[in-house]
Parts: C-alpha cells; structure tokens; sequence
C-alpha cells in the first residue's frame, strides 16, 4: 500500500470498518477506545499504515482515537498531514496529546490541523458509545529531565513538579463514567522494563504512581518507551499501558464499557464511610 493513503480512505477501509463493526454488535455492542504513540511520522508511518488496517479489520472503528504523543519526527509538522491522511476515513474523534518530538514553539501550527483535539494539560468529558468518558491529557512529567532540557529549558524541573500537582487537580474534578488519562511520558517505571535502567528517570515520573492511588482513574497511557518489554502494569485500580508503536507494534484497543464495569477499591471519602 502507498504509505500515504491507508485503507480507511477508500472502499477497502470502508468495507474492513464495516465488518469488524458487525462482528461487535453481534458480541454485544462494545464502545471501544484505540490508541497509539510514537508514529515519529514519515519514520514509523508505513508500520502505523498496517496496524490500522490490522486493527480495522479486526475491531472496525473505534469510538475515538487517541495519538500519545511524537506522532511526528524531530518537529516536523508537516508529517502530521500524512498521519492524517491514514486516517480520513475514520469518523470518530481524534484526541491527542503532544510529545518531546512535537516542539512547545511550534503549538499553533499542531493545532492548526483542525481534525485533532489536543490536551495540553488539560481535561475534557465526552458522550463515547452511552458512556460519559473523561479524558486528560499532556506530556507528562520526568524525574530527571534530559541534559538537553536541564541546559536548554529554564526552570523545567519546576514545570514538571508543578504538572503533577495540576494532572491530579484535573482528575479530581472529573467526574465521568471512565476517566483514562494521555501523557507521552510514563507514569511509573514499571512499564519501561526494556529499557536501559539508567534512564528511566529521563523516560518518566514516578510521583503519578501517588495521584493514581489517590484518584484511580481507569486507564493511563503512555509512549515514549520503544523498547520496553512490559506493556501493561497496575498501579492500584489503575491499569498503566505504553501504546508505543515500535515497542507493541500495534494500535491498542479496549473496551470502554468493560473499564466503567471494572470493580474499584474504596478510596478516599468512600473508604472512611465503609
């Protein structure tokens, strides 16, 4: 296939979007989320181009779509027109959050791309499948920024505590059927196993291990771990999942109804009432 025009576009997309979405209502009519991160377009558009028509085949079309961040390469925004152009054909929502690719100076032209609602540190609740659906997104945070940041980016240790307390501002003010939250950069350690140990603190922030405990959300997403071996771990009520593209060379898919269903421990108010 031309890496540049996927099959959502054309009467083959339609036709694998169709199929898999009869195949839901005759298992009973999930609401399904899909998400992925690190596209690094033009480098990984053509894997990104098969795992949509893999997932579309497979699933049909999700309730939204989420891209976690370093959909392009080293800043080029251009690129996001071709990640775009994959997906045309897709009617649902498009979220998205940015990464370290997708450089603070060049914002407007990101939003520019008017299909792609993008979180940056911020919230919202949507209507997905009968379902009331609160989202968060941004890049997240490090424990230890980079080198390049520490030289380049003025008080950014600051910045990095300061959107940890923000993130769990946001989610305790939610208040939504199935809160999932988006950062580019992981929420704990546990999902980089892969990676060199060294640099997990340059790779995420282990302070969102403490605003899961306090305010479960369902799902947190992250990218940014390529090599990472372990995909999924829970913090508490909350199941952590790196939708990096290189590391699951997939798009990730899950059940929005299932989360809302999932049993959750007491906490906070609730636990001192039982």
């Amino acid at each position: 296939m031309n890496p540049t025009s996927g099959p959502p576009a054309g009467p083959e997309g339609s036709s694998l979007r169709q199929d898999g979405q009869a195949r839901r209502r005759a298992l009973g009519g999930e609401a399904l989320l899909a998400a992925v991160a690190d596209i690094h377009a033009p480098r990984y558009l053509g894997l990104f181009e098969e795992a949509l028509s893999a997932m579309l085949e497979q699933h049909g079309e999700p309730e939204i779509m989420l891209l976690v961040g370093d959909a392009v390469e080293k800043n080029a925004h251009g690129e996001l027109g071709k990640v775009l152009e994959l997906l045309e054909g897709l009617s649902c929502p498009i979220l998205a959050c940015f990464g370290n690719e997708e450089y603070e100076e060049s914002r407007d032209a990101y939003l520019s791309y008017g299909r792609i609602r993008w979180l940056d540190d911020e919230s919202a609740v949507l209507e997905l499948g009968g379902l009331k659906v609160g989202l968060v997104g941004s890049r997240g945070s490090l424990d230890r920024p980079t080198w390049w940041q520490r030289t380049h980016v003025p008080g950014i240790r600051a910045t990095y505590r300061r959107r940890v307390k923000l993130i769990d501002g946001l989610l305790g003010r939610l208040r939504a059927d199935v809160v999932v939250v988006m950062t580019h950069y992981a929420p704990t350690y546990r999902t980089l196993e892969g990676e060199r140990e060294r640099i997990w603190p340059e790779m995420g922030c282990r302070a969102y291990e403490a605003v899961m405990e306090r305010r479960r959300p369902h799902l947190w997403l992250h990218g940014h771990a390529h090599r990472a071996r372990v995909l999924e771990a829970r913090v508490g009520d909350t199941l952590v999942v790196n939708v990096s593209l290189p590391a699951r060379k997939a798009i990730y898919v899950t059940d929005l109804s299932e989360l809302a269903n999932r049993a959750r421990r007491p906490g906070g108010l609730e636990a001192f009432m039982t």
